[in-house]
């Protein structure tokens, strides 16, 4: 039977950039791998588990079309390839700190997408006073993350303009 744990949100996001784009699909992808790398024995492969049953309430499973999984986007010249949302946004905001933005991007924190969440904050906490949902601890900021991959690259391309970088989608 699976088992759920709790990782910090910064260990998830380095989970996350570990990943091998078409190859690992979740986090249990990257872990075994990790874990047969270390220790030199195979794992037993969760293909071999017995399927889980889909939803019978609404919103079944089984029906859904998946959920977009990747993106590569170019940013000024560099190509970034992340295969989560969290893993695009920290992948950004590091970029633009490390071509020396960093100050500039600090003088913007709280940086608002509406009157009611931020992209980044020094705390992770929305104009609203509700909390970040899924918050990724970058330097001294907190990025929220809970975002579709389109949003989060508009997102992203409006704040590398006041860098004067442009950031381009590619694809998945």
């Amino acid at each position: 039977m699976p088992q759920t744990i709790t990782i910090p949100d910064d260990l998830y996001a380095r989970l996350c950039s570990l990943a091998r784009p078409f190859q690992d699909k979740e986090p249990a992808d990257v872990i075994h791998r990790l874990v047969e790398d270390k220790t030199g024995t195979t794992l037993p492969s969760s293909a071999t588990l017995p399927p889980i049953p889909a939803s019978t309430g609404p919103g079944r499973i089984k029906e859904r079309v998946p959920r977009e999984r990747g993106a590569t986007i170019d940013l000024g010249g560099v190509l970034i390839k992340a295969l989560t949302v969290s893993d695009l946004c920290s992948q950004v905001m590091e970029s633009l700190f490390a071509r020396g933005h960093g100050s500039k991007i600090l003088d913007l924190a709280p940086y608002s997408t509406s009157a009611k969440r931020y992209l980044f904050a020094k705390t992770p906490v929305h104009p609203n006073g509700n909390d970040f949902v899924v918050p990724v601890k970058c330097r001294s900021l907190y990025i929220e993350t809970h975002k579709n991959y389109d949003q989060a690259i508009k997102q992203f391309a409006r704040l590398s303009a006041k860098c004067d970088i442009k950031l381009t989608y590619k694809g998945t």
